[in-house]
């Protein structure tokens, strides 16, 4: 059954060490100084505390702790007699004496509690606040004194640290932060300023840190160090970021008023924003009251802000992420626990902490160290800021190792909206990123330039050949130019070798037509822009080398166009002289040739060469499998509609095998869409000399002579027809044929005289160009007439009405006027109705 009552003998001291209480050791201290100090002698209160008890305790339980408490008490009786000695709680202890001696009596406790409890024990640290400094209360003398204990940094050798007039001083900004923090808020002195957070791949703004700034009317501004702590030890800091967030929502409606582009802002949380208050909803109803998307504001978090409350921790976390808000760690690498801390928690990004920049210049293995996190940040799919960038070589380093955004006075110290808002309008700002435009640059941002290493067969001192890696970069392009947007180490000098003029961010525009060898994958990049495949490239660079590269594309700005590559230089080989490569025969047939296969008959693995017909020395190569499935299936989408279902039937391999058996060759004509249109093509199959399993597919352009022959029988067809109906009306002087929709037009015959006046044989808009071009060959007197009478819907209307449109007028024929009539008609082609216009001569009737 519980106590309810007590002795005043339990109450005034400790049930653990018999050491007087906290409460009843402040009334023994006061009556102590003040009796020390009428005697002339200055009286010290001082303030002890174990250097490492909690993991004391985890280490030897709580049991082996409490043997090691009460020994030390016991060291404190000795020497400064029980009623001037107090235990406050669990390892904390004070005691008052004369000032004089103290320190001596110091080093003699330090050194006798090393030896206490059988040498399990402590360091104990000190701090000491002397009646000099002003006679005050005792509980406040302790406070003074604790204040110095909490300051000594030390926690592996015992000493102390005196209250002096520099903590005073600290102290009373103490109280005045305390006091006047509300009206901070109210009347304006905390501010916001803004640090840039810069994308890597592009150079522009992609976020922004809020920081707060305390600027007092009567002590300047002071350092974050001079008043978030003490609000945090307080826990009154949970009002400040709430203010952050405030003057956050505020500013990003300002600035869409303005139409520069916003950006997410972060604000830092504190571990007690948690415990004080429901930061996450409070947050939430700020943002959305505002109006603002949620994931306009990022949140920052600590590592020492999860603390001993992991679960509590990750609700918290996960609540912030559900609503919409992104997460990120802040101070990467600063802690003991970060690692473990990414398995069980879930952040959007990872910020490494300055240390790292701090340890650049200091060798390889910061380096290395910094690399291999960035690339198991991008297998996490988790984003990436380092701190602290002062330097170019930095910010070279990082985008090398595919960190995505890069902070530090590099680039910009933290500003106030205002200095923002200036440079913007002078032209002077670094740029905000388009808001549509961000996940393109953080696909391209995050390829880790370093993430194939060469791997040396007996090398192990391999970390010292950790950046000899494969050449690589990141390659935008448009098409018509490319531009190296990153490049690592290597890269850059075998550029210096191959390709001076390929460096990073110069554009290089891609020669048209035949070029010399060298630049073969300027051609290759370009192709990876429109077809998103990816591409190797093998092929000579000069007269002794040939370079094997591969290509893939990234992604595209949808704002641009602009596509960005990925390109490895997988190798620079001596070309062999005796040899001739498949992929030589594929570039000399390039220019006749659509594209060309060398396929496996028994695996059905094959390389796709795709020449560029305007490019005759450019091969792409693709591999891949199932070739005949894979064929059919492109049949599907890129093959004229009424073409299909034949190919799909009659491209199978038994089908094929067998035409190779018994003719040599297997051939097929359908029609690929290329542009929204239909283009004939021939496919042509044949087996290689050397190796029957395996075979040659080559699909050959043929459009030019299937539609010559088209239109030779259509022109055919047509004469005939235009021949009976001119037999009927007279001497027929020309017939056009005309595409009733698009107006497209051909003339198919003209007499002599009719062919003297050089018109044009062939065009578009034919109804403009007729009366456009009448007007320098009628008879003048019957312009007005012709004009008024020949429009499209006079045409069209005669024909729909009477099924036969005709007009008379004058031409100017060898200098003399001769009469014509023009009959226009629909009739029913092949490939669907056209207009026919005959003109014939009247006179000669």
């Amino acid at each position: 059954m519980e106590r309810l009552h007590y002795s005043q003998e339990e109450i005034n001291y400790d049930y653990l060490t018999g050491l007087p209480s906290m409460t009843y050791f402040f009334t023994l201290a006061e009556a102590g100084r003040r009796k020390m100090n009428a005697e002339g002698e200055n009286a010290v209160l001082v303030f002890l505390d174990f250097c490492g008890m909690k993991y004391f305790n985890m280490k030897y339980g709580f049991a082996e702790g409490d043997i090691l408490i009460k020994a030390f008490a016991d060291l404190l009786r000795k020497h400064f007699t029980a009623e001037n000695c107090s235990r406050f709680g669990s390892d904390h202890f004070a005691f008052f004496t004369k000032k004089d001696g103290v320190e001596e009596k110091l080093q003699k406790l330090f050194e006798e509690c090393r030896g206490i409890n059988g040498g399990k024990s402590l360091p104990v640290k000190a701090g000491i606040y002397p009646d000099s400094m002003g006679t005050v209360e005792a509980s406040l003398a302790c406070d003074r004194a604790k204040l110095a204990c909490d300051l000594y940094t030390d926690e592996y050798r015992s000493g102390y640290l005196y209250f002096d007039e520099k903590l005073l001083a600290r102290e009373n900004n103490y109280h005045y932060v305390i006091d006047n923090l509300d009206r901070a808020i109210k009347e304006g002195w905390i501010q916001a300023y803004y640090q840039p957070i810069i994308r890597a791949a592009n150079g522009k703004v992609c976020d922004e840190e809020t920081l707060a700034r305390w600027i007092d009317p009567e002590k300047g501004m002071l350092s974050p160090a001079d008043f978030i702590p003490i609000l945090e030890e307080y826990k009154l800091i949970y009002k400040v970021d709430l203010h952050m967030v405030d003057l956050i929502l505020q500013r990003m409606k300002d600035q869409e008023k303005s139409g520069l582009h916003i950006v997410p802002i972060s604000v830092n949380l504190s571990r007690t924003d948690f415990e004080v208050c429901d930061i996450v909803e409070e947050i939430r109803k700020r943002v959305d009251a505002a109006g603002i998307n949620r994931d306009m504001l990022t949140v920052e978090i600590t590592e020492s802000v999860i603390g001993d409350n992991f679960e509590y921790m990750k609700e918290q976390i996960e609540r912030f992420r559900e609503l919409g808000f992104k997460v990120w760690m802040d101070d990467f690498g600063s802690g003991y626990s970060s690692l473990d801390l990414l398995q069980d928690l879930r952040f959007d990004l990872i910020k490494f902490d300055m240390r790292f920049m701090r340890q650049f210049d200091k060798g390889d293995k910061s380096k290395i160290i910094l690399t291999e996190l960035m690339r198991m940040a991008i297998s996490l799919g988790i984003e990436t800021v380092t701190e602290g960038v002062e330097t170019e070589e930095q910010v070279e380093f990082l985008r090398e190792v595919g960190c995505t955004k890069l902070q530090g006075f590099y680039f910009c110290k933290p500003v106030p909206v205002e200095v923002i808002y200036e440079r913007n309008s002078k032209g002077t700002a670094i740029g905000f990123e388009n808001p549509e435009e961000t996940e393109y640059y953080a696909s391209i941002g995050r390829v880790n330039l370093y993430d194939l290493a060469v791997v040396s067969s007996g090398d192990t001192e391999s970390f010292k050949n950790y950046y000899d890696t494969l050449p690589m970069a990141v390659i935008e392009t448009d098409g018509d130019s490319i531009t190296v947007v990153r490049g690592n180490k290597t890269f850059r000098s075998f550029t210096e070798r191959y390709f001076d003029k390929l460096r990073v961010g110069k554009k290089v525009y891609i020669p048209k037509g035949n070029i010399n060898r060298g630049v073969i994958f300027l051609r290759a990049v370009s192709q990876c822009k429109e077809d998103g495949e990816r591409t190797f490239i093998n092929d000579s660079i000069n007269d002794e080398e040939s370079i094997h590269a591969f290509v893939r594309r990234l992604a595209v700005n949808p704002v641009t166009g602009v596509a960005a590559c990925a390109v490895v230089i997988l190798g620079i080989i001596p070309d062999k002289k005796e040899g001739v490569s498949f992929a030589r025969v594929a570039r000399a047939l390039s220019v006749d040739y659509i594209d060309l296969y060398y396929v496996d008959l028994k695996t059905e693995q094959y390389i796709k060469y795709s020449p560029d017909g305007a490019h005759a020395d450019l091969t792409l190569e693709r591999r891949g499998d199932e070739f005949f499935a894979t064929a059919r299936s492109d049949a599907a989408k890129y093959l004229y509609e009424p073409d299909r279902e034949v190919f799909t039937k009659a491209f199978r391999k038994k089908k094929v095998e067998e035409a190779l058996d018994e003719h040599g060759a297997f051939t097929i004509s359908y029609r690929l869409l290329m542009n929204g249109n239909p283009v004939y093509v021939s496919m042509k199959v044949v087996r290689m000399d050397d190796d029957p399993c395996h075979i040659v597919v080559a699909v050959n352009n043929v459009d030019a002579q299937m539609r010559q022959a088209e239109m030779i029988e259509r022109i055919r067809e047509e004469s005939t027809v235009f021949e009976r109906t001119s037999a009927l009306v007279g001497n027929l002087m020309a017939m056009y044929s005309i595409d009733p929709v698009s107006e497209g037009y051909i003339e198919y015959s003209a007499s002599g005289g009719y062919e003297r006046l050089e018109l044009a044989k062939e065009g578009e808009c034919f109804f403009e160009k007729a009366r456009e071009q009448i007007r320098s060959i009628i008879y003048p007197e019957d312009l007005e007439h012709f004009l008024e009478c020949f429009t499209r819907e006079k045409v069209m209307g005669d024909i729909e009405a009477k099924g036969v449109y005709t007009v008379d007028y004058r031409l100017m024929i060898d200098d003399r006027p001769v009469m014509v009539r023009l009959r226009a008609a629909m009739i029913e082609d092949r490939d669907g109705p056209r207009l026919v216009v005959g003109i014939n001569n009247m006179d000669a009737i």
